[in-house]
């Protein structure tokens, strides 16, 4: 595992801020993404920033307070990370995110037979999909609300559940 440094932190936190617009100081999903790095570079930074273990467990309980999402601190996330609805989140301490993932509510990345997905850069996880294993999501690629997704994704692609239609019977008012 590559040890962070305070230098790429900072960059990934600019970066995340970016992608929640104006409003990211109130963002849920920024705060969740801040306690996330902060825990990260204090757990496996160089040794000064042990010192932020009081940030990391006041930042941990503001985190639990407005979400109940968690992101192992041994998780890897290129910067851009992007939490709009952050409530339900798990991601596995064996999974790897890219740059400008975007994971929404209920989301879980989840471990299968010692293997963790691997979610390729500018790729958009949507609400309550399950992506288990040793699954590997190209970049820019798009899984759809309630997916679940145990095998390998191509670049550029969308995974979708289909919906049937169903007709009512008899005359519509």
């Amino acid at each position: 595992m590559e040890r962070p440094r305070l230098k790429e932190t900072l960059t990934a936190l600019k970066r995340d801020a970016q992608r929640y617009g104006a409003g990211w100081a109130t963002h849920a999903g920024f705060w969740v993404g801040l306690s996330y790095r902060i825990r990260r570079l204090r757990k496996f930074g160089p040794f000064p920033c042990r010192l932020l273990l009081p940030l990391d467990l006041l930042l941990g309980i503001a985190r639990r307070m407005r979400s109940d999402s968690l992101i192992a601190a041994s998780v890897p996330v290129g910067p851009g990370l992007y939490l709009p609805h952050p409530n339900g989140v798990f991601v596995n301490p064996m999974a790897l995110l890219g740059a400008d993932v975007a994971l929404f509510q209920q989301v879980s990345l989840a471990e299968w037979q010692g293997k963790a997905p691997v979610i390729g850069d500018g790729s958009s996880i949507f609400a309550g999909a399950k992506v288990i294993g040793g699954v590997r999501v190209g970049r820019n690629c798009k899984i759809g609300a309630n997916v679940v997704l145990t095998q390998d994704v191509p670049d550029d692609s969308s995974v979708a559940v289909a919906a049937p239609v169903v007709r009512a019977r008899g005359p519509r008012p």
